[in-house]
């Protein structure tokens, strides 16, 4: 969910995430210049629609595999679509938009002492 993106990531970064769509570029790029986010060829992390439920999908798998690992309804948890792990709390970089990896990580630390990543 959102309030999950935010645990790491800005509220106007995820904001801008769930408004973006390629209908509305014009009026949006300043903040996609912000966010590291726009056309392709100009930028890594271009725009496309159902760019938030592309995040939703691929951040979900990682925070769910850290729910199984916390339950223990699982000793290992891969999420074949997820290490995302180069994008910013205010800016995507590298195809990557959300860090999946930090949210997955910091569910992880609320109940065991270390993380190895």
């Amino acid at each position: 969910s959102d309030l999950e993106m935010k645990k790491f990531h800005t509220d106007e970064y995820i904001d801008f995430l769930l408004n973006i769509s390629p209908d509305n570029m014009d009026v949006m790029h300043e903040r996609m210049k912000q966010h590291n986010v726009g056309f392709v060829g100009q930028y890594d992390c271009p725009v496309f629609d159902g760019i938030f439920h592309f995040c939703q999908i691929f951040s979900g798998g990682s925070l769910d595999g850290a729910a199984r690992l916390i339950d223990g309804s699982a000793d290992i948890a891969i999420n074949w679509a997820g290490g995302l792990h180069h994008a910013k709390s205010d800016e995507a970089s590298g195809f990557c938009y959300i860090n999946d990896i930090v949210l997955a990580i910091l569910e992880l630390l609320k109940h065991f002492p270390r993380v190895l990543y």
